[in-house]
């Protein structure tokens, strides 16, 4: 009877603990997969472009209509003194008025509007892939910041534990007269030093976090998973070959149609529109009631100065559109080729730190410190060695960590699939 209490206590306990938030609980990693996902979703920016394109949509389908017609009504020829004076029915020419107006826009203008707006449309649907690109490289890019940086202080602080604990023993050699008083100064020195190199190690994490949380949320707080262990895709020619079909230069192909649509309507601005106003009008009882019917033609007379100045203006633009085109196609190529010139460098070099300079430090540091431990070499020379070798891991991480910046700028480039 006395085990029945703790057994429910127990699984009261369990069943409270798993109904916890995530943060009462142990948080999952956040790896650099989900934190893109989660970006991707959660986005404000991919959010308000994607109410950009429904707009557009909308825009496409009333593009093509006709200009909606128009009521018309009011008084004509109220007197306005003698005997007859603001009567509305006493003089033959007063007249109540109502009627309808309507606008008939040539079908060529009305299917140019409509391709325009297609084209508008075509565009934003292209800005949204761009900025999901570019969101994808801030997220990446932020993420690996913080996960190098972290990884950075875990090795300042294994190396200051081991510091600190040739202190403790400089210490307490120097009370039995073993040890000089430089040596444990230079120890302190070398204390204070990773000190302050895990500070900013702690500031460059702490302010990727802060980026993270822009796209991620409360999720950012959560510790990171470990790195992906393929971080580039294997076809080089991939850059050059998706150039074209980068949402980016969608975006610019997308407006030299725009342009070249608003090109099209300043040439057929010269081909004149024509309306029909159709009016009942009301006189007084002892006389006719009156119908009239009008139309109205536009009158493109001054085309010199006005419809041919607005075609030159237009196929100017088209000039312009092109010309950013092919100037951001040479931006894209050339950013992208630089960023896998970082990415080949760093991954160069990471090869000769893993073949070369690390198994080398590691063994000279072994050999000093077992030659000071022997009594057969000073302590100034263990700790050189050691310095040496946490300084190589240190670049080894940051030679990675500029490996990732680079992979960070190619998921811009590359295509999606390959990402």
């Amino acid at each position: 009877m006395r085990n029945r209490f703790p057994v429910s206590a127990a699984v009261l306990f369990i069943l409270v603990a798993s109904s916890l938030p995530l943060s009462a609980q142990a948080a999952a990693p956040l790896s650099l997969t989900e934190a893109l996902a989660i970006a991707d979703r959660e986005s404000s920016l991919l959010a308000a472009q994607r109410s950009a394109i429904s707009a557009a949509k909308e825009t496409a389908v009333s593009a093509r209509e006709l200009p909606d017609p128009k009521l018309k009504f009011g008084i004509d020829n109220l007197p306005a003194d003698g005997p007859d004076r603001y009567s509305l029915t006493r003089d033959f020419m007063t007249m109540r008025k109502i009627g309808v107006a309507q606008e008939f826009v040539r079908d060529e203008k009305r299917e140019i509007k409509g391709k325009r707006a297609e084209n508008e449309l075509q565009r934003e649907q292209a800005m949204l892939g761009d900025a999901r690109a570019a969101l994808r490289r801030d997220v990446a890019q932020a993420w690996i910041e913080r996960y190098f940086a972290e990884r950075m202080v875990k090795i300042v602080d294994e190396q200051y534990a081991e510091t600190d604990l040739q202190r403790e023993s400089l210490q307490a050699g120097l009370r039995a007269g073993r040890t000089q008083a430089a040596d444990l100064l230079a120890v302190q020195v070398n204390l204070q030093s990773l000190l302050d190199r895990r500070a900013e190690y702690r500031r460059q994490a702490a302010r990727a976090t802060a980026l993270l949380s822009r796209w991620l949320g409360a999720e950012s707080a959560r510790p990171l998973a470990a790195l992906p262990d393929r971080l580039l895709p294997a076809q080089h020619r991939d850059v050059a070959t998706h150039a074209e079909n980068h949402p980016h230069l969608q975006t610019l192909e997308r407006q030299i149609e725009v342009a070249r649509n608003d090109a099209a309507l300043a040439r057929v601005a010269n081909k004149p529109d024509w309306g029909l106003e159709v009016a009942y009008a009301q006189r007084g009882p002892q006389y006719s009631n009156m119908l009239s019917v009008q139309v109205s033609i536009d009158l493109p007379l001054f085309q010199a100065n006005r419809q041919d100045r607005s075609v030159a203006a237009k196929m100017a633009q088209v000039e312009q559109a092109r010309a950013l085109k092919e100037d951001a196609l040479r931006q894209h190529l050339a950013e992208a080729q630089a960023s896998w010139a970082d990415w080949e460098a760093a991954t160069a070099r990471l090869q000769r730190f893993d073949d070369t300079l690390l198994p080398l430090s590691r063994e000279r540091a072994q050999l000093a410190l077992a030659a000071y431990r022997g009594g057969q070499g000073p302590l100034a020379g263990a700790l050189e060695a050691r310095r040496v070798e946490i300084e190589l891991r240190l670049q080894q991480l940051q030679l990675a960590a500029e490996q990732g910046r680079a992979y960070a700028q190619l998921l811009y480039f590359l295509p999606q699939e390959n990402r």
